[in-house]
């Protein structure tokens, strides 16, 4: 099992697909997770749908597809795959078991990813975990990649340091991704440029602008190619800060509306760093009145699980600098973004 931790647009994703493509093209299962980001919960029938896309994306072997017609609630039209989720619903370890015996079959290791895998702590009516465990003890011919930020998907997912979960002890690789440094940063972009034949000598601005966030940098990229510098770096601005602003209300909106002042005022105490303290003494300046520790504790600790926070060392801050722009006069009503005249 390899887990893959890293903040949103850190390039997990890119970093995984482009790995696979490379060295096994033909036998990795790639379930993405991420279409589940703005929904409240992830029913059976969500997730049998999100694994069949996979399946489908992949399938074009015919001794795949008769082992998989072998099982109750799987149906074969050509060679695309449906799997039932009604009366006669599949069972999820007997499709890893179709596809560890395909693997074994063509002396394959068969990959399964499960790409930004915390959005699976919203399963209602199903339990993935253990299907995990399962797959992980008794099938040899696979390899679980799980990605996703460190907090939700260790803490709250996999709770591998819980000794009621079923992945309780089991052995895992973890890679932890980081933006870039500034030289990282400017060697990036110098180097995208070149391979289209452009000397670029503007990396130290486009890094003073987007950080080190390689998803920022690489729609920059992309943009200025098409639409020159100056627009493409207001344009990544302008569509940067206001996806973030859509993420942190739809992190509001998730049954948090009451707490919207709450978290807000704690994002703004944190733009330029904060400790534990200062988030109590702004909350309580906030309200008027003295608030109990556990109320804080569980605000942070939910800022930190969906990455709207990072710790270092013994304070807390704003993952990266468009993040600390977005939250600047920052109002979320009924889901929608409000920011004045941000």
């Amino acid at each position: 099992m390899i887990i893959v931790f890293g903040l949103r647009r850190v390039g997990k994703s890119s970093l995984i697909r482009a790995v696979l493509n490379e060295y096994v093209p033909n036998n990795y299962f790639y379930i993405d997770l991420r279409r589940f980001e703005e929904s409240g919960y992830v029913s059976y029938r969500d997730f049998v749908k999100a694994l069949e896309d996979a399946i489908n994306a992949r399938s074009r072997s015919r001794r795949l597809l008769s082992i998989l017609s072998r099982i109750r609630g799987v149906g074969i039209n050509g060679f695309r795959v449906s799997l039932s989720w009604g009366r006669d619903r599949v069972m999820l370890a007997e499709v890893l078991d179709s596809i560890d015996e395909w693997a074994g079959d063509e002396g394959l290791r068969a990959i399964i990813v499960f790409d930004e895998a915390q959005e699976l702590v919203k399963a209602r009516g199903f339990g993935i975990l253990p299907v995990l465990a399962y797959t992980y003890d008794n099938l040899r011919n696979m390899t679980l990649i799980i990605t996703g930020s460190e907090f939700r998907v260790f803490t709250r997912f996999l709770k591998l340091d819980d000794p009621e979960s079923p992945l309780f002890g089991r052995a895992y690789i973890d890679i932890t991704l980081k933006p870039f440094t500034r030289e990282q940063a400017i060697e990036f972009l110098r180097r995208g440029f070149e391979e289209h034949g452009i000397n670029f000598d503007r990396a130290e601005q486009a890094y003073e602008e987007f950080g080190g966030n390689p998803g920022w940098l690489t729609y920059f990229g992309y943009r200025a190619l098409r639409v020159g510098f100056d627009e493409a770096l207001s344009e990544t601005r302008r569509e940067a800060v206001n996806l973030i602003r859509r993420e942190v209300c739809n992190f509001i909106g998730e049954g948090r509306y009451l707490a919207e002042r709450r978290y807000l005022r704690i994002l703004e105490t944190c733009i330029n760093g904060c400790r534990w303290s200062d988030v109590k003494k702004s909350l309580e300046a906030l309200e008027g009145r003295e608030l109990n520790n556990s109320i804080i504790d569980s605000l942070i600790k939910a800022l930190l699980d969906y990455s709207l926070l990072v710790k270092e060392g013994n304070k807390y801050i704003l993952p990266d600098k468009l993040m600390r722009d977005a939250v600047v006069g920052l109002r979320c009503l009924a889901n929608s973004v409000n920011s004045g005249n941000a």
